[in-house]
């Protein structure tokens, strides 16, 4: 009992920890992958952006490896990475999933690949991959980013146990690394002061210890004092702005729920960052989406602002871009179904909400999105994304 009691909280601080990177991007290589890797008994990880680099956005961490090593790898055997290419052909790049390099490339067959015999062999705990997908090429709001873990031939092979213990944490690191993406601001710094708050397009509300909505930012004030649907009601004699609720009775019990699991950060119940909450507008038009983060322990947001527990994106889906499907089908011969799936995919989180959208199977979804990709040219999620927005119009 005193073991499990030990492990849970062992967790708990892990977890709280990851929460302290949202505002503090210094703290992931510094103290969050030396304590991740510590978890999964890996001496060495890299999380990075796939798409992006640092130069635009992007990040790439790294605990436990030169960055000579590293250097040398992307360089001149990016190329011949024997892994990268089956969980390309596996469609293993989807938000959420975890894998082993055993379950895409037979040991022997990486054994006798170039990039392990004259790039990977230089480093003796580079024999044994464990992947994670924290988002997907088909996550519609964050960079897609992945987060891989190594050991060597000497050292035990990563199991189902390594596989869960992982699967446990995806769920924070998303919503901390979210955070971060959604806090990014023009000059790719993170916002961390209430004034830089206010200069960020969708709303963002911060809560405290109680759950109650402590500051807004301009965009959210907006769309609350709009009255259609999000409101904050004022609760008598307590502190801040107030209760964060929704007209309907639904989507209010949700964001209650959403926000108790997200003060508790209960380890074993929270849901993927890009599972964001719809609450229907009393006007009948476009829903608002909600996304939910803890805070870390030790965030603040500019001298004297106090210390916030939780973090909510509001995002107005009214004022999101809109892609004609007519020009999708005139233009690049998309059939209707295709059409209707990159549509969906430009404004959903990732293909599972799609497929949830359409009542289909994610495998469906997923062969239709590379349906799309080829029809319309691009290779990327990236290159689909800056496609699409340029055929956008915005809504009457």
């Amino acid at each position: 009992m005193n073991q499990n009691n030990d492990e849970l909280s062992h967790l708990s601080h892990l977890i709280g920890l990851i929460y302290e990177g949202a505002t503090d991007p210094s703290r992931w290589t510094k103290d969050i992958l030396p304590a991740v890797a510590e978890y999964l008994q890996a001496p060495e990880c890299i999380l990075f952006t796939s798409l992006h680099t640092p130069q635009n956005g992007g990040y790439f961490f790294i605990h436990g490896m030169t960055q000579d090593h590293v250097d040398l790898y992307m360089n001149k055997y990016h190329s011949h990475d024997v892994w990268t290419m089956a969980a390309l052909e596996n469609n293993s790049f989807f938000e959420g999933n975890v894998f082993r390099g055993e379950d895409i490339v037979p040991r022997e067959q990486l054994l006798e690949s170039k990039i392990y015999k004259e790039c990977l062999s230089r480093d003796k705990n580079m024999a044994q991959l464990m992947a994670s997908v924290i988002f997907g090429m088909d996550s519609a709001r964050s960079m897609p980013t992945a987060f891989s873990f190594f050991r060597g031939l000497h050292h035990p092979d990563f199991n189902d146990e390594d596989i869960n213990r992982l699967r446990l944490i995806l769920p924070h690191l998303s919503r901390s690394l979210g955070v971060m993406q959604r806090l990014k601001t023009a000059e790719l710094a993170v916002a961390t002061s209430l004034a830089a708050l206010d200069r960020l397009p969708s709303g963002v509300l911060l809560l405290d210890s109680y759950g109650l909505v402590a500051f807004a930012n301009i965009a959210a004030q907006d769309m609350l004092n709009n009255n259609d649907g999000l409101r904050l009601s004022k609760l008598f004699n307590t502190p801040g702005l107030g209760k964060l609720v929704a007209d309907n009775v639904t989507a209010s019990k949700a964001i209650d729920r959403a926000i108790s699991r997200t003060l508790h950060r209960d380890p074993y119940d929270i849901s993927h960052f890009s599972r964001s909450i719809k609450v229907p507008r009393t006007s009948g038009t476009a829903s608002y989406n909600l996304q939910f983060s803890s805070l870390g322990d030790h965030i603040e947001f500019g001298e004297g602002s106090g210390a916030y527990s939780t973090i909510i994106f509001i995002t107005d889906s009214q004022h999101e871009l809109m892609i004609d499907p007519d020009v999708l089908q005139n233009t690049y011969g998309l059939t209707p179904a295709e059409a209707k799936v990159a549509v969906l995919l430009l404004e959903s989180g990732s293909a599972q909400e799609v497929a949830d959208k359409l009542g289909t199977s994610l495998n469906t979804v997923r062969t239709q999105i590379k349906q799309v990709y080829t029809k319309l040219g691009v290779d990327t999620r990236a290159r689909f994304i800056k496609l699409l927005l340029g055929l956008n119009k915005q809504r009457a």
